[in-house]
């Protein structure tokens, strides 16, 4: 749902057709908030010194963000519906806990350095691990919910918001 606005999706009227609907002003907002998440993937390395191209991979990160954001405040939204305890534990977990993992582990998986090398030179997708986690780190929920301190790899200072 996400890709619909961001730097690809915006050339796309609501028909599907070739068309720039944003702004000027749309376009340049984009442009500023989204330079934080460009610079925050391009941080990112594999295999040592291997650099995430964070304007190529702009689209899935700002999708990813998003898409987390929007399923977290549906999951909120559903549990308010159902009356569910957010405190209560289950197997140890709180409900938004179990929420949280429940995405870092869909990003969980494995490649080879050489292959990391090549995507991140070549692919519009962040390696998976880094979509994992960049887009938690993102989400100052995650650092209160697992009693992190700001500042710690998952409770960044600068938190970077698309939307």
């Amino acid at each position: 749902m996400t890709h619909g606005f961001d730097d690809q999706g915006r050339k796309f009227d609501g028909n599907g057709n070739f068309a720039d609907w944003w702004t000027t002003e749309d376009a340049n907002q984009f442009q500023q908030r989204s330079s934080c998440e460009v610079k925050e993937y391009s941080a990112f390395t594999v295999d040592g010194d291997a650099h995430v191209n964070g304007e190529l991979t702009l689209g899935e990160n700002a999708a990813d963000n998003g898409g987390l954001r929007l399923a977290y405040m549906a999951m909120l939204a559903n549990a308010r519906r159902k009356h569910v305890d957010l405190s209560r534990e289950t197997d140890g977990y709180t409900p938004i806990q179990t929420f949280f993992l429940a995405f870092g582990q869909d990003w969980c998986g494995t490649a080879r350095p050489e292959y990391e090398r090549i995507l991140v030179q070549t692919d519009p997708h962040t390696p998976d691990r880094f979509r994992g986690n960049g887009a938690l780190q993102n989400m100052p929920e995650l650092g209160k919910t697992f009693g992190c301190r700001q500042g710690q790899p998952m409770m960044p200072v600068n938190v970077c918001s698309v939307w």
